[in-house]
C-alpha cells in the first residue's frame, strides 16, 4: 500500500472535479477508481529509516482489457502501473507494468487491497516485503530483495473519523490494520528474533486511500528499521 494534493489553482481543481464526475467509477465508495483522478501523497520517514521525505503521485488511468477482463489502472510516480480487478468480493491487484514493460506482468497471486464485506472483522492475507528494514554492513542493504512474509489484514473500524495534518476531518473511514513478522538474525545476543511489520491504512468514503503508516522496529544490532507516514495532500 500515498496522499492527494488538489492542483494548486481553482481552475485546475475544477477540471479535476469535472473529470471525476464524468468518469465511471470501478471501485467501491471506500476505494473509488475513476479515470482522471490524481492523488498526491506527502511521505515522511523517521530519521532511523535513513530516507529523504518525498511526494508520491498516483493517477487513475482509463480501464484496460487484459486477459479478457476489464481492469482499473493506477500509475505510481515511481514508474509502475497496477491493474486491479474489482467485483463483489472486493478489490485485488492482479498485475503490474513498469514504464519499460511492453505488457502487464501478472502477480504471482492476486493481492487483496480491500476485501468485502467492508465491515469490522473482515480479514484477508497478502504477501509483503520489508519496506524499511536495512542491513548495516551487508549488501544489498534493503531486505526487500531477499525476504518476504505473509501479512494478515483486518478491518478494525468502518466508522472512524480521521483528522489530517492539514486540519481536514474526514468520516466515515475504514481503518485497516496489517500485521506480519519476519524471523531475522538481529545480533549474537538475541539471535533470531521475530521482527514485527505493522501497517495502518485509512480509506475514507468517496475519497479512497487517504493515509497510511508502516512501522518496522528492530532491536539495535545488525539491522535498522524505521517508520513511514504517507498522507494525502490537500
Amino acid at each position: 500500500m500515498m496522499p492527494m494534493k488538489l492542483f494548486g489553482w481553482a481552475s485546475a481543481s475544477l477540471c479535476a472535479v469535472v473529470l471525476s464526475a464524468c468518469s465511471p467509477q470501478m471501485g467501491p465508495d471506500w476505494f473509488p477508481l475513476r479515470a482522471g483522478d490524481v492523488t498526491h501523497y506527502e511521505v515522511h520517514y523517521n530519521p532511523e529509516a535513513g530516507k529523504d521525505d518525498e511526494v508520491w503521485t498516483l493517477r487513475t488511468r482509463e480501464p484496460v482489457l487484459w486477459q479478457g477482463q476489464t481492469h482499473a489502472v493506477r500509475h505510481h510516480s515511481q514508474g509502475v502501473a497496477y491493474l486491479f480487478q474489482v467485483d463483489a468480493q472486493g478489490v485485488r491487484r492482479v498485475a503490474h507494468q513498469t514504464d519499460i514493460d511492453p505488457n502487464p506482468l501478472p502477480e504471482e497471486s492476486a493481492m487483496w487491497v480491500l476485501k468485502a464485506p467492508y465491515q469490522t472483522g473482515t480479514e484477508w492475507t497478502t504477501t509483503t516485503v520489508p519496506y524499511l528494514l536495512m542491513r548495516k554492513n551487508e549488501y544489498p542493504r534493503d531486505l526487500r530483495y531477499t525476504h518476504k512474509t505473509t501479512m494478515t489484514w483486518r478491518i478494525v473500524s468502518n466508522k472512524e473519523q480521521l483528522k489530517l495534518g492539514s486540519g481536514e476531518v474526514l468520516a466515515p473511514c475504514l481503518h485497516v490494520v496489517g500485521e506480519a513478522f519476519l524471523n531475522l538474525y538481529t545480533d549474537p545476543v538475541n539471535g533470531f528474533t521475530d521482527v514485527p511489520l505493522t501497517s495502518h491504512e485509512w480509506y475514507c468514503q468517496g475519497q479512497g486511500l487517504v493515509k497510511f503508516t508502516r512501522e518496522e522496529k528492530v532491536l539495535a544490532g545488525f539491522l535498522t528499521g524505521g517508520t513511514l507516514t504517507a498522507e494525502r495532500m490537500r
